[in-house]
């Protein structure tokens, strides 16, 4: 890895990962705080109120009485997909498919740097740029949770919760990368690698909304995350974070390789 290459990362890419860490954070602040001890039932009636098919699309159709139910179901049962996917396809765009189209590859590969090098280095930030945003999201609901409900967070529970739902983006952002890595263009490089998360945000949607439906949610990537599922333990963790890895590693190994073989714009 490239100490100097990862240092301009970080500070090129800080401002995009601080307005997406803040986005999420502030959200995840206030689901904590309008939780109810009492009881669901203000937030069920809320529901109540749009139409049902919407809120199924959502996820938010069951909503847990527990607090880490609560966040499960209102925060990593649609947000969760949505925001960190548009941060992986505009992240890993920018990492690689935009150096290459503007030509700082080019000056990259004049320095002592071998290109698989510099393609890893690349790879690394953006794993290590989610990781970051998933452990802000933790104490920000560990803090946010212990200052107004003491005690009542799962705290074990909420921490599988987080790192399946990292593991999750770091895939998704593993998706993007390959194909950021295998063009010069930044124009093909987006449409293939929005395409497939997007597909897999569209599919997960689509499974929800009946039982005619729900068979498409076994082609999406998103439907091995069920948040309420590890919450209530109708999930096997370790089966869930165990694959996500295998999925990050193969992809990341397949995105290295395309770079290091195709030919670059001069």
């Amino acid at each position: 890895m490239s100490i100097p290459l990862f240092l301009k990362n970080i500070k090129n890419n800080t401002l995009l990962l601080l307005v997406f860490v803040a986005l999420m954070s502030i959200y995840l602040a206030v689901i904590i705080y309008i939780y109810d001890p009492s009881g669901v039932g203000a937030m069920v009636d809320m529901m109540s109120i749009l139409p049902a098919v919407l809120v199924n699309a959502m996820g938010f159709g069951t909503i847990d009485s527990g607090l880490t139910g609560f966040i499960a179901s209102l925060f990593y049962g649609f947000l969760i997909y949505l925001f960190p996917m548009v941060y992986c396809i505009i992240l890993a765009n920018r990492l690689v498919a935009r150096w290459v189209y503007e030509g700082s590859f080019t000056s990259l590969l004049c320095t002592p740097n071998s290109r698989i090098k510099i393609i890893v280095t690349q790879g690394i930030y953006l794993l290590a740029s989610i990781a970051v945003l998933f452990t802000v999201l933790f104490l920000v609901g560990y803090g946010m949770s212990e200052q107004f409900f003491p005690g009542m967070l799962e705290v074990k529970i909420f921490l599988k919760l987080n790192l399946g739902a990292c593991l999750m983006t770091m895939t998704i952002g593993m998706f993007c990368f390959f194909f950021s890595c295998l063009f010069n263009s930044t124009k093909p490089a987006l449409f293939f690698g929005a395409l497939i998360p997007i597909g897999f945000f569209i599919l997960n949607t689509l499974s929800k909304l009946s039982e005619r439906t729900a068979f498409l949610g076994k082609f999406s990537l998103y439907n091995a995350f069920d948040g309420l599922a590890i919450v209530n333990g109708q999930a096997n963790i370790t089966l869930i974070i165990g694959g996500f890895a295998i999925f990050i590693g193969v992809l990341f190994v397949a995105a290295v390789g395309v770079f290091s073989l195709k030919r670059l714009p001069v």
